[in-house]
């Protein structure tokens, strides 16, 4: 009788301690066949919350009240913890029975010949997680499209607050391409040391420091490689976000095209003086002037060949703007040139010169540095031709 009062104590004891739990508890006791291997469990206690799910299941099958939990592997987790004694803990997918599509964290204890399980819905947070890995993949894969270098590094300091070097946060595709493998967590000036007391280290400090985005172009000249960058970097929490685009081909090019001007305006005879000064085309380089409003309002004169006057009628323009020799030379000639300087987009057109009393069929390209706003212009005088086609 005593023993009986005593159990009876017990189990309220047991029943009053899982109702204090805002989780599911559940007490299983094994079911086992004559060989005494476990082939089902029944429920001797549930707390308030597990009542509330599952209803009045004391002493009922769990597997006839949720055969979910053998195509879940729940069951197999159970009959582990009932036979070997080892707590599991675990996140749990469950679509079955009353549930849809839930998620669970889940904490089995062996209690006698059963077992005690503590569940906790968990579906929010697992889809926010979800979410956030999904928002994860979406940014690294526009990083990965991107046909720039774009790498993330915070900022290491040393006990002063001093910047002294950083590590990498994270790096797209063609970063990692560039970097000879994937440089996460490593120090920037550990995998480049030739970097150290460099301009554009020192611009790495300053965007941090200031929270100012800034743009350059450096020169990356180390044993493997000769390469030209343009830099735009953005201040990210304590650290720095980098996109480089290289332009050494470009580069190489605009140093080309500076080779062969300072050529042609040093009259040195070479292939391209030749070329320039042979054709029947009129050429010229200009500068195209902006305002304080980027527009374009007029342009410069910086070289012509020889054929040049005979194809405009001007001379001596070195120098000149085009409103001071045509002050009312046509809007287009100026726009369709800034257009040129700004987008680095060719254009090939014709078009009438009034003031010059001609007809031209023109190609003009950017040539030098963007912001140089220079232009070069191949051009032949079609006057006599237009002049037909209008008396035709």
């Amino acid at each position: 009788m005593a023993t009986r009062q005593k159990t009876i104590a017990n189990q309220g004891y047991i029943q009053s301690f899982i109702d204090c739990s805002l989780d599911v508890v559940q007490v299983f006791q094994a079911v086992r066949d004559k060989d005494s291997n476990i082939i089902d469990f029944i429920w001797t206690a549930n707390n308030k919350q597990a009542v509330e799910q599952n209803g009045d299941v004391i002493g009922k099958s769990l597997i006839q009240q949720n055969p979910g939990v053998m195509r879940s592997g729940i069951f197999n987790r159970m009959v582990q913890v009932a036979t070997t004694g080892v707590p599991q803990r675990y996140e749990q997918h469950y679509s079955f029975e009353q549930f849809r599509s839930q998620w669970f964290y889940q904490s089995i204890v062996k209690f006698e010949d059963g077992l005690i399980m503590t569940t906790r819905e968990i579906t929010a947070m697992k889809m926010a997680e979800q979410q956030v890995i999904r928002s994860n993949i979406l940014l690294q894969s526009v990083f990965d499209s991107s046909l720039n270098t774009i790498t993330v590094v915070e900022a290491v300091r040393n006990k002063n607050g001093e910047i002294i070097d950083f590590k990498y946060l994270l790096t797209n595709t063609l970063a990692k391409l560039t970097e000879g493998g994937d440089p996460f967590a490593q120090l920037y000036l550990q995998r480049h040391p030739e970097m150290m007391n460099t301009e554009h280290l020192e611009s790495l400090k300053m965007v941090v420091e200031t929270g100012n985005p800034a743009e350059w172009i450096y020169h990356y000249d180390v044993p493997g490689y000769n390469n030209w960058y343009k830099v735009k970097a953005v201040k990210m929490g304590d650290g720095v976000a980098v996109t480089a685009d290289d332009i050494t081909e470009q580069k190489m090019t605009t140093q080309e095209m500076l080779r062969m001007k300072d050529e042609l305006a040093q009259r040195i005879t070479d292939k391209y003086h030749r070329i320039i000064e042979s054709m029947d085309e009129g050429f010229c380089i200009i500068e195209v002037i902006f305002n304080n409003r980027k527009k374009a309002v007029d342009y410069r004169f910086l070289e012509v060949n020889a054929v040049f006057e005979k194809h405009t009628g001007l001379n001596e323009v070195i120098g000149k703007t085009m409103r001071e020799l045509a002050a009312d030379i046509e809007e287009d000639w100026i726009r369709i040139f800034g257009n040129v300087a700004v987008t680095g987009v060719p254009s090939r057109f014709q078009h009438e010169a009034k003031p010059l009393n001609r007809w031209y069929d023109v190609y003009a390209f950017r040539i030098d540095e963007p912001d140089d706003h220079h232009v070069a212009i191949l051009f032949n005088d079609m006057s006599v031709r237009s002049k037909s086609q209008v008396t035709t």
